[in-house]
């Protein structure tokens, strides 16, 4: 069968915009600005540049070359390099589709703030619960939104005032009671005598949009409730026998329950995403033209008004104020280069795929260095525009700054609506300011979404050149809203935040350290640099060399074996108290399928046995070890911490020995000259690499 030539973007302006689309995305919001006030603030960013240059910028440009020079998705141009290197390409785009999954449900968050901000719905009562015991029994106890009253906690009489001024500037029928603590407590004490179905609860603003987040947005996210259900029903109440299955079933069928307007806004975004991609990169240049600035003038709005707001100042102080301490604890080093690493979409694939769309005699290194920096100042911008706005939150609560300062989706879909909630603004002018922050969500998520689809199609369409464009969008769309199901859930958050640990923390790393070990150790690096500066406005030299064989590995390394320490001494956030083996399944299962997926997908299938046997021998080893080093033991104080370091030394430089031995097998260096031919498919693995 004929190759159809390959789509080409319709110039470089629209490639580059894509490719800063597609790195800012959700992180750049609600994890980089958190990120650099943990870790010195304004110091943050020494070692942040240092990192951004001896390591995203170089990986950059290695994906870059990669997909430009080969003309192919993350397999095919790994494959080129080495037909050992292809199952990296699979993983590459296993890892991205994996985040997709969920990365489309926080959209579909977004999209439920959006269209609740029309009355600013998380600032109206929201149902409350609260687990009691009843006959020995967890019980959940309701108080329905219209027996939830709203109100202010102040601490002072003077604070009162100054809160009540405050509520002077909002309109009437949105003013709020402001409340002293004795004030609290008579209410409280009037309402006592009533019966329970009438009897009112009080509610302050801050948990009742915590409320709606769980509640309403969610649909019942409760894990204070599951987790004293559990104990209930495995029989960790020693007054009862453990239970039969049935007790356990309403339990875990709560938990799987599917939030259907969740669903409805994460099905709306994956037809989003089809109706982008689904006609080839020429459309998708026109959507990024659209989609990649208009966040950026949304963040430049919400800034200038967080800008007017009282307290703004002290806010952006705490954000820039450097300390210099910090620099001092290895720990602000290593974020830094995870922060770098993460938010440049290093690993998904993407930049390969999307780089693969250009002739090859295109630019790369300034490209690199364009998307790069594009996509830092967009995480610099978005801290200047959360933290003026934390500063007026700070202000109006009456708190430091770093009393309020959150990281993730707590930070946009709880800190930030309060705030919003907290305006002195009319109606309309909170309901405009937040549809505009929660738009903005959604036009950042949006443009890194349909990306990593891009880069999964364009890979399964080098793998298989016989489907068309359309098809492969529209079946890899339809499995990916049905994988987003899980995170539909009411249990949905606490998957998501499994998998993605297991794929931010383990897939993306290890997909930039092989990629790294296959150009610096497996290919002529020296021909791939004059390939790169024939065409490139920035050369690259001997720094390239250092860089790509030596510092980024290293980091990457460091970065993954801490991780791993980490994550099989510790219970990952609690969540096996909830359901029992969740972390394994979720976050070691899900991590091992996607792997043995890739291999399979590169037909490595004594690989695939070789991984399933050590992962069975390995998991045996750790829960034997587990159940003999019982902790607070002098045994287990011993010999836990000696094994950990044994196994994470054999697993991490033991599989990279292996890795690197299975290539130098039959090691082959793919011809660099500057002709190129279009391709007439992929090479099985034990054929020549594309020379073009």
């Amino acid at each position: 069968m004929a190759h159809e030539p390959r789509e080409r973007w319709t110039n470089r302006t629209a490639f580059i915009t894509a490719a800063v689309g597609s790195a800012v995305g959700l992180g750049n919001l609600w994890r980089f600005p958190a990120v650099a006030f943990k870790n010195g603030g304004g110091a943050f960013f020494i070692p942040y540049f240092v990192a951004l240059i001896s390591a995203g910028i170089p990986l950059m440009i290695v994906e870059y070359a990669l997909g430009q020079r080969y003309q192919g998705g993350a397999p095919k141009a790994l494959a080129a390099v080495t037909s050992k290197f292809r199952w990296v390409g699979w993983l590459a785009l296993l890892v991205g589709a994996s985040i997709t999954f969920y990365y489309v449900v926080v959209m579909g968050y977004a999209w439920h703030y959006a269209v609740a901000s029309w009355n600013v719905a998380w600032s109206r009562p929201a149902p409350t619960y609260s687990v009691d015991k009843v006959d020995g029994k967890p019980a959940l106890r309701q108080t329905p939104p219209e027996r939830v009253r709203i109100y202010l906690p102040a601490r002072s009489a003077e604070r009162k005032a100054k809160l009540q001024r405050m509520q002077e500037q909002r309109p009437a029928e949105r003013r709020l009671p402001v409340l002293l603590p004795e004030e609290l407590e008579g209410l409280k004490a009037a309402e006592s005598g009533k019966p329970e179905r009438q009897r009112l609860e009080f509610v302050p603003l801050d948990e009742n949009v915590g409320n709606y987040f769980s509640q309403v947005c969610l649909g019942g996210f409760r894990p204070d409730f599951w987790i004293k259900a559990r104990d209930y029903n495995t029989g960790q109440n020693a007054a009862r026998a453990p239970p039969d299955k049935e007790d356990r079933a309403p339990y875990v069928r709560n938990m799987f329950r599917v939030t259907p307007r969740l669903a409805l806004w994460t099905f709306l975004t994956w037809a989003l995403i089809f109706l982008i991609i689904f006609r080839g990169v020429r459309n998708v240049g026109k959507v990024v033209m659209f989609t990649v600035p208009l966040p950026v003038i949304l963040l430049l709005v919400v800034l200038a008004r967080g800008l007017t707001l009282p307290g703004a100042a002290t806010g952006l102080i705490y954000y820039l104020k450097p300390n210099w301490e910090l620099l001092k604890d290895p720990g602000v080093w290593i974020a830094a280069y995870g922060q770098v690493f993460f938010s440049l979409s290093l690993g998904f694939g993407i930049l390969i795929a999307y780089a693969s769309y250009m002739p090859p005699e295109s630019d790369v290194t300034n490209s690199a260095f364009i998307t790069s920096l594009g996509n830092c100042a967009t995480s610099f911008l978005a801290g200047l525009a959360v933290f003026s706005v934390l500063g007026y939150l700070a202000f109006i609560n009456g708190q430091p700054v770093q009393d309020v300062v959150a990281a993730g989706p707590n930070l946009v879909f709880r800190v930030y609506p309060i705030a919003l909630a907290k305006m002195p603004m009319g109606a309309f002018g909170i309901a405009l300011l937040s549809f505009l922050f929660f738009m903005c969500l959604i036009t950042l998520g949006i443009d890194s979404a349909f990306s990593i689809v891009e880069g999964v199609v364009a890979g399964f369409r080098d793998r298989f050149p016989g489907i068309g464009r359309a098809t492969m969008s529209a079946v890899f769309c339809a499995l990916g809203f049905m994988g987003s199901l899980l995170f539909c859930t009411r249990s949905g958050l606490m998957w998501l935040d499994i998998v993605d640990n297991w794929m931010s923390n383990y897939g993306l790393p290890l997909v930039g350290l092989m990629e790294c070990i296959a150009v610096g150790y497996f290919s002529h690096i020296e021909e791939l640099k004059d390939y790169i500066n024939e065409h490139s406005e920035i050369k690259v030299h001997n720094w390239f060399d250092a860089f790509v064989k030596v510092v980024t590995p290293a980091i990457l390394i460091y970065l993954l074996a801490n991780q791993f320490l980490n994550d099989i001494t510790t219970p990952y956030e609690g969540y096996d108290k909830i359901l029992r083996h969740s972390v394994t399944v979720a976050g070691w299962g899900w991590f091992v399928v996607i792997l043995c997926s890739a291999l399979l997908l590169s037909r490595r299938y004594v690989a695939v046995l070789g991984v399933g046997g050590a992962v069975a021998v390995f998991a045996g080893i750790l829960a034997y070890l587990i159940r003999a080093a019982a902790p607070g033991t002098a045994l287990g104080e011993l010999i836990a911490p000696a094994a950990m370091g044994a196994v994470a030394v054999v697993i991490l430089f033991g599989g990279l020995a292996l890795c690197i031995a299975l290539a130098l097998k039959t090691r082959h260096v793919a011809g660099l000259s500057p002709e190129v031919t279009e391709p007439a498919g992929e090479p099985e693995d034990g054929e020549e690499g594309v020379t073009r």
